[in-house]
């Protein structure tokens, strides 16, 4: 179950990579050990393993630098931080009360309740 989860991994590599030749045949262990390790010894899940892949194979810049489970581990934390779903498709304005676009019409005798006068 898990070497066809690494060689669809693979074959997501080689479709980004954009180049005519395929690249080389990975070391299918050295790629199940990573996997193996970022879930034993930095406690993630296959789902998020996958999750972050997927990420990293829409990034333009990021599929051609990742291509191995190892190079993933390695940039996890920056990865993260960079293809955060919260950061990258954040839009969503926060509405002030307060805002006002002109301020021609406002009366400052008035103080706002919670604010000192």
């Amino acid at each position: 179950m898990a070497l066809e989860k690494i060689i669809a991994l693979y074959e997501q590599a080689a479709e980004c990579d954009g180049e005519v030749v395929r690249p080389k045949e990975p070391n299918w262990t050295a790629w199940a050990n990573e996997i193996r390790l970022m879930c034993v010894q930095d406690g993630r899940t296959h789902k998020q393993i996958c999750e972050m892949y997927s990420r990293v194979s829409r990034d333009p810049f990021w599929c051609r630098n990742v291509l191995s489970p190892s190079k993933l581990r390695e940039k996890w934390d920056e990865l993260s931080l960079r293809l955060s779903p919260s950061v990258s498709t954040y839009t969503e304005k926060r509405e002030d009360p307060y805002f006002k676009s002109s301020y021609d019409n406002v009366d400052y005798s008035q103080i706002p309740a919670g604010f000192r006068g």
